[in-house]
């Protein structure tokens, strides 16, 4: 594989600011749930299926677009998907029914899908730490957002504005969101990628299981993220919080997963991608444990930092590994996209209210699971490493008779 040209400064803010906009609507949907009930006068604990179809609409645009010869999705398929995207925030923002909110939140959905396999595409194709540090980047910009949409939706008390305002900030970066973000020229512009440490490569030997294991550590990954998300505030009230201190006191986990992608990849820059992501993974079971056993509000904020470059060190190390990122994004995203919305659902029959240590220790075992996957595919990389053939030595030069 050709290594990829470095990105411009600005090419990296662009598609940032792009991310951080992906994030305001991702987040802000479930967070304005309450008053879309009102503004459409549905009954109350009523209208998930909003956030349903806004996830299916992904799913289906990122196995749609995920096959295919380009590393990166051409001019064309990026402005379709940020065109949906538009569309999808205009579309909500003046739906007068809710059936009609709903398919906009389809075709928004489609929109976020195409985009984000587009960006961890075009970011994956970078190995070694200059991958692992431009994801992280990338999916701290997606997270800063998350947190800011409920943020904002809480303090204008609507989403309209809020989707219109991002609909147009999102469409003025049309002319420069499908292009491949490379730059010509050399290493001044953001630092060329690394080739002296050259990565473990499987691709010719079973190349789809790694991936699959892979995917099942990304699709429990989702879970445990997901999980925390939806139940912390059930266990943070069942122990004694307010309902509003709790609300409030589940942003800490939020920003823990931003400060985590920020903060940890630099720290641990010496650390192979496999023993950073069980480390983390077992520093997060740590802080869950901690959470059941009284402190929680702090250890999920703990948490989160822990396990804020799990995915995206994931995702690195699987581009680096296989040398096929549109392949591999579209399975990780896939994955993890089934996971947020499968295993919550999964861990909230198991978890009891009444009992409510229960909620972190059962989140506990898919960290669990997301390390056992990660060692199972390392031990695998290992073993393709250690049967690869040594390369033929070149022939001596052959001594000339009579001399």
């Amino acid at each position: 594989m050709r290594p990829p040209l470095p990105l411009r400064w600005s090419g990296l803010a662009l598609q940032l600011l792009l991310s951080v906009l992906l994030g305001v609507v991702t987040g802000a949907l479930g967070a304005a749930l309450p008053l879309l009930r009102d503004v459409y006068d549905m009954p109350a604990a009523s209208g998930t299926e909003l956030v349903v179809l806004y996830n299916v609409g992904a799913l289906a645009s990122i196995a749609l677009c995920g096959p295919g010869r380009r590393q990166v999705l051409s001019r064309r398929a990026v402005t379709v998907v940020l065109a949906a995207f538009v569309s999808g925030c205009v579309g909500m923002a003046y739906a007068p029914t809710w059936p009609t909110l709903n398919v906009c939140a389809a075709v928004c959905g489609a929109g976020y899908g195409g985009l984000i396999l587009h960006q961890n595409t075009l970011f994956g194709r970078y190995p070694g730490r200059t991958g692992i540090v431009l994801l992280n980047v990338l999916h701290a910009s997606f997270g800063a957002g998350a947190v800011l949409g409920p943020v904002l939706v809480g303090e204008r008390h609507q989403v309209s504005g809020l989707l219109l305002a991002t609909a147009v900030l999102a469409a003025a970066l049309l002319p420069w969101a499908g292009a491949d973000g490379s730059a010509p020229g050399t290493a001044e512009a953001l630092g060329a990628p690394e080739t002296a440490a050259a990565p473990v490569v499987v691709v010719d030997r079973a190349p789809r299981r790694f991936l699959a294991i892979l995917g099942l550590a990304a699709l429990a990954y989702a879970g445990i993220e997901s999980s925390i998300g939806a139940l912390e505030s059930t266990h943070l009230h069942a122990i004694g919080h307010s309902s509003a201190d709790a609300a409030r006191l589940s942003g800490l986990f939020w920003a823990g997963l931003v400060v985590g992608r920020l903060v940890l990849p630099f720290t641990a820059a010496r650390l192979a991608s496999p023993r950073m992501i069980l480390l983390c993974l077992s520093a997060g079971a740590a802080g869950l444990v901690t959470a059941a056993s009284g402190w929680a509000a702090g250890a999920y904020a703990v948490t989160g930092i822990a396990l804020g470059p799990v995915f995206s060190t994931l995702l690195a190390w699987a581009n680096a590994t296989l040398l096929v990122p549109r392949r591999v994004s579209a399975v990780l995203l896939l994955a993890n996209l089934c996971g947020s919305s499968l295993l919550p659902y999964l861990i909230g029959l198991v978890a009891d209210p009444r009992r409510p240590a229960l909620i972190p220790l059962s989140i506990v075992a898919l960290t669990l699971l997301a390390g056992l996957a990660v060692a199972v595919a390392a031990r695998l990389a290992r073993t393709a490493a250690d049967v690869r053939p040594d390369p033929v030595p070149s022939a001596p030069p052959v001594k000339a008779v009579g001399r």
